[in-house]
């Protein structure tokens, strides 16, 4: 009998301490480059593929922080893609996203990939950076369609709430850009105050902009949320500063730029700590798995 009470004390004292964990995420942004024809040292999707899936399932699994919730936000995903990534990742994940050239399967998607086990989708908002923003359409001027997805998520083991989000900023129009900043800033704070004024916020994205030019000068004026890059310790970033590469050999030269990022916010230093940022390796087993690097980041909710 005496030993049914220890054990019972025990079992409510870890469950008690679980409940009573900050919330912590592991929060991915990764490019993967469209399935194209490839080139000199681009390798086809069904190549590139297996090692894309392989390493997100190796880093969503190895966090920092026990117990944090893996947040995957991608960008360029064609549909037969996404099918791969989900067949690939297996049934313990879901996605939410669509194409961006019909807000249904056409065009390159964003999704945000997440395990329904570990998180609950509540809510779900994507907007198009254009002056039509609830239709499929484009901002003049722009190269592409671009959008912002925005997920609401409930933690399954703290019962607290996020937001994440995740976008891709035009590559073709600085303008573009800048007002596409304005856009999904907007969205993010709209689902904040449908949900909440004081739920934590995550966004993902290639921005096509290097710290100080356009889209990101303009985070940075807006306050709302900040880089997890400066927000983390020099010791605990991990990897080279770029993110994107192209597909290039390390020795042969070429142009390297830091445009892909992760936001966190809002008020990101009285709200987050941010324990880990890495930018990865996109070369796995002599393959590029992308012409960008990923880039993951642990952060954790202060109390």
């Amino acid at each position: 009998m005496r030993w049914r009470v220890i054990l019972g004390t025990f079992v409510m004292a870890v469950t008690q301490a679980m409940a009573a964990d900050p919330l912590s995420l592991r929060v991915i942004t990764f490019n993967i480059r469209y399935a194209a024809s490839g080139g000199t040292y681009e390798k086809p999707w069904s190549t590139r593929g297996p090692l894309v899936i392989d390493w997100v399932s190796k880093t969503t699994a190895n966090a920092t922080t026990a117990r944090a919730v893996p947040v995957v936000g991608m960008q360029e995903v064609l549909r037969q893609q996404l099918l791969d990534i989900v067949a690939g990742l297996g049934s313990s994940w879901s996605y939410i996203g669509t194409g961006r050239d019909d807000g249904k399967e056409a065009g390159e998607y964003c999704p945000i990939f997440y395990q329904p086990s570990r998180v609950k989708l509540l809510s779900t908002t994507q907007k198009w950076l254009s002056k039509t923003p609830d239709v499929p359409s484009y901002w003049p001027g722009a190269g592409s369609r671009r959008y912002v997805l925005v997920a609401v998520f409930e933690d399954q083991t703290t019962d607290m709430r996020f937001i994440a989000a995740n976008t891709h900023l035009d590559n073709a129009s600085s303008q573009a850009r800048s007002e596409g900043v304005k856009i999904v800033l907007s969205v993010i704070r709209d689902v904040q105050t449908q949900w909440g004024p004081d739920l934590p916020v995550t966004l993902s994205g290639d921005f096509n902009s290097e710290p100080r030019q356009d889209a990101y000068a303009g985070m940075v004026a807006d306050g709302y949320l900040g880089d997890s890059y400066t927000l983390a310790d020099q010791q605990t970033r991990f990897g080279p500063y770029e993110t994107y590469t192209g597909f290039v050999p390390n020795d042969i030269p070429a142009v390297s730029s830091r445009i892909d990022f992760i936001w966190v916010g809002p008020n990101a230093t009285a709200t987050w700590n941010v324990t880990r940022y890495e930018v990865a390796d996109n070369v796995a087993n002599g393959v590029f798995m992308s012409d960008h690097r990923p880039v993951f980041g642990d952060i954790t909710l202060k109390t």
